[in-house]
């Protein structure tokens, strides 16, 4: 219980290695994007991608929250569970394409290169493995540059039951392709926006916190619900929805706080806290 303690109090206070999300600067997209068909070099620790896709699981388990002597025995075991739960998931996703949402998203969008030659823009989803026994998913964007890194989340509103999707023949829900293009239009409009500069100035800054920014219990004993994304820059505070900049570590595994780096578009029933800092 110690640890755990511990581990909490660490990933509550922040790094050294958190990153700051920020707008691109004017000129960086000045040639336009390229949609790209590939995983970024740089996914959350202890992830796993599906096999020929660009679905990436987030699992909630976590070697650093092990109480193991040997933690790259930890690693090895996991690691290997979570491959062969990715292979097992494989076909009742194949209908997910983040790469053709994007593609039909983006058709006709200025920010497309006129040349090809633009930056890499990587379409990719996470599937998150939950502590509550559900997934969640999110639509990614991501663009990285060598002094620069993008990253979009649009939450998807559907969560899905683990137990639903364990046996042969699992079907997704009938609602989740049409989510799945909402979201590419949603990233397409935080893309354009943030081009324009839309979406640097700060309304307000918060502690936000949401099982899709993280899902799973810290060391097997505390609760999510203590991860928040502290001082988060909220840009948009719509009717229904949040547009969030949150600071992070995407090095990090989802437990420990990998899916929080990022510019995030999250409808205001997926937050369980929202907490407005004075100004």
């Amino acid at each position: 219980m110690r640890r755990a303690l511990v581990l909490a109090a660490a990933l509550l206070a922040g790094c050294a290695s958190m990153r700051q999300s920020t707008a691109p600067a004017p000129q960086l997209l000045h040639d336009g994007v390229v949609l790209e068909r590939s995983l970024p070099a740089e996914l959350p620790a202890e992830s796993a991608a599906f096999p020929g896709s660009q679905l990436v699981l987030v699992s909630t388990d976590s070697a650093a929250g092990l109480l193991v002597p040997v933690p790259f025995v930890a690693d090895a075991v996991l690691a290997a569970v979570r491959q062969h739960q990715a292979h097992a998931l494989g076909a009742s996703f194949k209908a997910i394409d983040p790469y053709a949402s994007m593609q039909q998203a983006m058709a006709g969008s200025p920010l497309l290169s006129a040349d090809g030659k633009g930056l890499a823009l990587r379409p990719l989803a996470y599937l998150v493995d939950c502590s509550d026994a559900q997934y969640r998913l999110a639509l990614v964007a991501r663009i990285d540059t060598p002094r620069w890194m993008g990253r979009y989340m649009a939450h998807l509103p559907t969560t899905l039951p683990r137990a639903a999707l364990q046996g042969e023949g699992s079907r997704l829900p009938a609602a989740l392709p049409q989510e799945m293009a909402q979201a590419a239009g949603i990233l397409r409009t935080l893309l354009e926006r943030d081009a324009r500069g839309e979406l640097d100035q700060v309304l307000y800054r918060a502690d936000v916190g949401s099982y899709h920014l993280a899902c799973s219990t810290i060391s097997g004993m505390l609760s999510p619900k203590l991860m928040l994304a502290r001082n988060a820059a909220v840009v948009e505070d719509g009717a229904d929805h949040i547009i969030v900049r949150v600071a992070g570590d995407p090095s990090h595994s989802g437990p420990t706080g990998g899916l929080l780096y990022g510019l995030h578009y999250l409808r205001k029933d997926q937050l369980h806290t929202l907490q407005r800092k004075a100004p």
